[in-house]
């Protein structure tokens, strides 16, 4: 599977294109600056990345503890609303 996904952002120049936007919306949020060299820590970024994991595991975990309490103690909200494409996604 990544393989798949290495192969489709290769196509068409997507990386690159990745990349520009993403160069794009930094510099328009002002944390990086056009034609200077740009240097971060990666133990910044690396902690950065983690916590947003973290919080999002929370999150994921809290709603589908939710979802579990409505479905025992009251299904019917659920039913024609949750499916297997939801579930899916």
């Amino acid at each position: 599977m990544p393989a798949d996904f290495r192969e489709r952002l290769t196509r068409d120049d997507r990386a690159g294109r990745l990349l520009d936007l993403a160069l794009a919306r930094l510099t328009e949020a002002g944390l990086v600056r056009e034609r200077t060299t740009q240097r971060t820590d990666s133990t910044h970024v690396l902690a950065a990345v983690g916590a947003l994991t973290r919080r999002l595991e929370l999150v994921t975990t809290e709603v589908r503890a939710a979802l579990e309490e409505v479905a025992r103690t009251a299904g019917h909200p659920l039913v024609g609303l949750v499916d297997e494409e939801w579930g899916r996604r």
